[in-house]
């Protein structure tokens, strides 16, 4: 009798739990979260991408600017591993490329230009991630377990 109220009881709360329709659901967000669209430069987007920055930002296109960001963009599309012998000054002129770029970016009013720019930044966290990840910090963990030993058997 007890089982068949319990079962009966947790039969009806599941029932509600699962009927109950949140207003605003967690893919509504997703889906209208600009952050959530942006999307790395990376398998031949970064192509695209320099496409869009030659045909609408010619002027940029052509300073030294440009062209740091563009090989380490591809740099990161091809192999990401490459990234780790990046020289120090090498890192500053991107990151400072990358402020000017965002810069012309914003200026244009155009969802193309604000898509490109969510994925570039989305690009440079993950630029920014290998260059300050420090493998060398990275220690494998030993876990002292002790040996196993077998029960004694009793003699008589």
């Amino acid at each position: 009798m007890k089982t068949t109220k319990k079962s009966f009881i947790f039969a009806a709360v599941l029932g509600v739990i699962l009927s109950a329709n949140p207003s605003v659901s967690f893919s509504e967000h997703v889906a209208n979260d600009s952050s959530a669209k942006a999307q790395v430069l990376a398998r031949g987007s970064e192509i695209e991408f320099s496409t869009y920055i030659k045909e609408n930002l010619p002027k940029f296109s052509k300073k030294a600017d440009w062209q740091v960001i563009e090989r380490i963009v591809t740099l990161y599309s091809q192999s990401p591993s490459k990234l780790l012998n990046t020289t120090q000054d090498d890192k500053n002129a991107f990151n400072e490329a990358v402020k000017s770029l965002n810069t012309k970016l914003n200026r244009q009013k155009d969802e193309q230009a604000e898509q490109w720019s969510r994925d570039l930044q989305k690009t440079v966290q993950q630029i920014q991630f290998i260059w300050n990840f420090d493998i060398d910090s990275l220690t494998p963990v030993f876990i002292e377990t002790p040996a196993y030993v077998a029960p004694a058997t009793a003699s008589l």
